[in-house]
């Protein structure tokens, strides 16, 4: 019982005071009917406020209840609709400017790659020319003098911009840009014995070439069978297309590059 349920019941039990009263059973009565009353209004009174109390929690209730409705067969379909739009448009933007696949076709890569294999390269490298010497890229060859076909070429990074790349006895020399010394390159990923040579040079010849700011020196690694740097020149950045990732199949042959 609250404390304003308690001094209403004081207010109604100070009015009849029993011991004023004649003893008398009309007086007993009449205090018995009393107390009946006050009993009666407490009851009440403590009623009303439980009533109170669930109609405030039930308001509340329904206020923050969440109505969910039951979709018609129609909204379900636009659904899966939208999903599958959504799914086909992320996958056409990912293969346009994230990731895309290529088939490696001929020789020239050699033993690291055989006519056949598929390869995943991906994109973002290309928009801040993130490259590094020995990545294997794929380049589009268009209009290049001495390069008639539509395929792109996958050949690796020797040189990079600003480098001086100079052919050897057999061997690739690098003198980065700032440096004043060359260092033969280590290229383990070639077959051994593999001479670098160049076409209709005597091989006893040096060949020193020192790159542009946007060039790139790039070789297969099938040296005598290889159309690359050496007869096509220097490669543009804009003429990198991706870098190999990944190969993909042969299934056994499933490794990164």
């Amino acid at each position: 019982m609250s404390e304003n349920n308690f001094e209403e019941f004081n207010n109604v039990t100070n009015d009849v005071n029993i011991e004023e009263l004649p003893y008398s059973e009309e007086a007993a009565g009449l205090a018995v009917r009393e107390a009946s009353e006050s009993a009666q209004l407490i009851a009440e009174m403590e009623e009303e406020a439980d009533d109170l109390h669930e109609s405030e929690f039930e308001e509340r209730r329904k206020k923050n209840k969440k109505v969910v409705k039951k979709k018609t067969v129609a909204e379900e379909i636009l659904d899966w609709l939208k999903t599958i739009c959504i799914g086909i448009i992320a996958g056409v933007l990912l293969v346009i400017f994230v990731i895309q696949r290529d088939d490696v076709k001929g020789r020239s890569m050699m033993n690291t790659l055989q006519s056949g294999d598929v390869l995943f390269t991906q994109k973002i490298s290309t928009y801040f020319k993130w490259y590094s010497r020995g990545d294997i890229v794929v380049l589009d060859g268009e209009d290049m003098e001495g390069y008639d076909h539509d395929e792109y070429l996958i050949k690796r990074i020797i040189g990079l911009p600003g480098d001086t790349v100079k052919i050897e006895n057999g061997n690739v020399y690098i003198k980065e840009k700032g440096s004043s010394d060359f260092f033969m390159l280590e290229e383990n990923y070639l077959e051994p014995g593999t001479k670098t040579t160049i076409r209709g040079m005597d091989p006893s010849e040096t060949f020193e070439l020192t790159l542009g700011e946007d060039e790139y020196y790039c070789m297969g690694d099938n040296r005598p069978e290889s159309k690359d740097s050496r007869a096509l020149g220097p490669f543009t950045a804009k003429r990198i297309k991706g870098v190999a990732v990944i190969r993909l199949y042969p299934f056994n042959s499933i490794r990164l590059l």
